[in-house]
């Protein structure tokens, strides 16, 4: 079960499969995250497989300026136009969404949570 903590939406002004070609590229990740975050995190290691499911990136960085943390995103769901998920092996799941509007693209990221204890998530 996935806990949708935020969820943000924005028009972007170019076609579903511009963006999407953009946001499917894990060297782009942190391009989401404000300039603060960005200066202490970075992506280290991209494995792809052939359909994306499966393919993993492993992030480094630095929380709060104090612990240094390493995790592996693995990219579960990857449906071409229309949507990515990517887990965390610590919990986190980003979902993106892609949807045609009048002039372009909206663009909706969601962060969650996942766990295996009830209470939790």
């Amino acid at each position: 079960m996935v806990k949708q903590l935020h969820t943000r939406s924005i028009h972007i002004d170019a076609p579903v499969k511009k963006v999407f070609a953009y946001v499917k590229d894990p060297h782009h990740f942190f391009e989401a995250f404000d300039e603060e975050w960005r200066r202490h995190m970075a992506l280290v290691e991209v494995n792809s497989t052939p359909d994306q499911v499966g393919s993993t990136f492993r992030l480094m960085g630095r929380m709060f300026l104090l612990f240094h943390m390493e995790w592996v995103m693995t990219r579960e769901e990857y449906v071409p136009n229309k949507r990515i998920v990517d887990h965390a092996d610590t919990g986190g799941v980003w979902t993106f969404s892609f949807e045609p509007d009048e002039t372009g693209t909206t663009l909706t990221g969601s962060f969650g949570w996942s766990s295996k204890v009830p209470f939790i998530g």
